[in-house]
């Protein structure tokens, strides 16, 4: 694989990161937010979700900047770090609408990390982890 090849996969990656792991948390907070009852669905609702979602992964983006990246090449790790992003995250962007005031959060939370490995396993989730190869291993020497 050459350098140029080996840079547009991480880009590839980064942009399929974003948008699945934004549509994941956002799914489950969503779902959380209006308590199961999808008719009840509004802009507000989309936005917070939305908002949630946006905030969630953009560690995960962040760190494929790092050496650290290497950890999001396993489905386990890169899906507790991304529950443990989307818990601070849906803290941070409303308030509960279940018991105690990290009831949601927490919920939320366990919910995209159950969808992120459940999305791991289908051929998407297969697709994003061989992008997600790029990061397993330093950069290659660049070919003459």
């Amino acid at each position: 694989m050459n350098l140029q090849n080996w840079f547009h996969k991480r880009h590839q990656f980064r942009v399929a990161l974003c948008g699945h792991k934004t549509a994941e948390a956002g799914g489950v907070c969503l779902l959380l937010m209006v308590q199961g009852h999808l008719l009840s669905v509004t802009g507000a609702h989309l936005a917070i979700a939305g908002k949630t979602g946006l905030l969630a992964v953009a560690p995960a983006v962040l760190m494929t900047f790092t050496p650290f990246s290497r950890h999001l090449v396993n489905r386990w790790t890169s899906s507790v770090f991304f529950a443990v992003c989307t818990f601070f995250a849906d803290s941070a962007v409303h308030p509960s609408h279940y018991p105690g005031e990290y009831g949601e959060a927490a919920m939320t939370a366990v919910g995209a990390f159950v969808f992120s490995v459940a999305v791991s396993y289908t051929s998407v989730g297969r697709y994003i982890d061989r992008l997600a190869h790029s990061f397993a291993h330093h950069a290659p020497a660049p070919t003459a």
